[in-house]
């Protein structure tokens, strides 16, 4: 088995069962916020005592994001990635990415950020919860609006260094990336410029979903690990025209091997106003010799349907993909657990 292939039978089943766990675990009252909560102070306060630069909690929670070890000295050094959630095949429900990860990190010996020293930490105080921040306003006189913006800085902050410290190839559990997700804005820009990483480098072992509203060659296209790494679910809104795709997608760092059909998609894509007419109008006209009668007709080629690559929306899979009819969501929107 490669280091990126597929999660297991036995893996799907590990995540299923740590998703669980972390579901209970979760404060799901004021008393349980508050435990939390106190638990962050009494971190702070002796932290403090030791002489550590922390005069307040709020500075103590960004020094560990900012130096807490972000490497788990038993692992080795493919580092995995994670955004969002889906529902492999064989799964009884939807599982965030989030353990998919840490299930195939167990069993592979994948570095994983919220298994590392300053993942954890930062995990177990549970920043995102409501409990916890109500708690933490109500109880330690915090301001609210900082406190709120907290979890995003300080996961953002770690996951920036966690990218960093990169030393070869990684995986990146995920379907579709979406801008706002720390995936997209804060890891694979550090991975992409990564001289130990790279395109080359960044490798998916979830399938990607099949776009319905794109062309099937297309769609292959931006299916390719390369081309996942550096393609946001945003460049190929259905709302947005092809015209605005191809301008995204002219700018990608592109594999030699794919260059062909990379010019190709672009030349499809620049000449259609919409998806609907791109789609109407298929592939490009090819000269061929349709009989002795008529030498050098140019016939158009029949498309072959599009073979699914992995799940799709209609078949249950919470992936952001399918809400691309929709508005994105706001990252304050997302709730805790799916995107950090």
């Amino acid at each position: 088995m490669s280091f990126d292939s597929p999660p297991t039978r036995e893996e799907i089943t590990e995540a299923e069962a740590r998703q669980r766990a972390y579901r209970q675990a979760e404060p799901q009252s004021q008393e349980a916020g508050e435990s939390v909560a106190q638990r962050i102070y009494t971190d702070w306060r002796e932290a403090h005592a030791q002489g550590r630069d922390v005069p307040d909690l709020m500075s103590f929670v960004r020094d560990v994001a900012g130096t807490g070890s972000v490497t788990r000295e038993d692992r080795g050094e493919v580092r995995a990635f994670w955004s969002y959630m889906s529902q492999p095949e064989g799964a009884s429900e939807p599982i965030g990415h989030r353990y998919l990860a840490q299930a195939c990190g167990s069993s592979r010996g994948f570095q994983v950020l919220e298994d590392t020293p300053a993942g954890s930490r930062l995990d177990s105080y549970q920043l995102w919860n409501d409990h916890v921040k109500d708690a933490l306003v109500r109880d330690y006189g915090l301001d609210e609006e900082a406190v709120n913006a907290l979890a995003p800085e300080v996961w953002s902050t770690v996951s920036q260094r966690y990218a960093e410290a990169a030393q070869g190839p990684v995986v990146a559990f995920a379907t579709d990336v979406a801008a706002f997700s720390v995936l997209g804005k804060d890891e694979l820009p550090r991975l992409l410029a990564h001289e130990q990483v790279g395109k080359d480098n960044i490798k998916f072992p979830l399938p990607a979903p099949r776009h319905e509203h794109l062309p099937p060659e297309i769609d292959a296209l931006i299916a390719d690990d390369a081309m996942r790494a550096q393609v946001l679910m945003e460049d190929f809104d259905p709302r947005k025209s092809p015209k605005e795709f191809a301008a995204k997608l002219g700018g990608v760092d592109v594999p030699e091997r794919l260059r062909d059909d990379h010019e190709a998609a672009l030349g499809r894509l620049q000449l259609a106003d919409s998806y609907e007419e791109l789609n109407a109008k298929g592939s490009a006209p090819q000269p061929a010799a349709v009989n002795e009668f008529l030498p050098g007709v140019a016939i158009r080629p029949v498309a072959m349907p599009a073979a699914p690559r992995g799940p799709t929306a209609g078949h249950g899979v919470l992936n952001p993909a399918a809400a691309l009819s929709l508005p994105p969501p706001m990252p304050e929107q997302q709730p805790a657990g799916v995107e950090r």
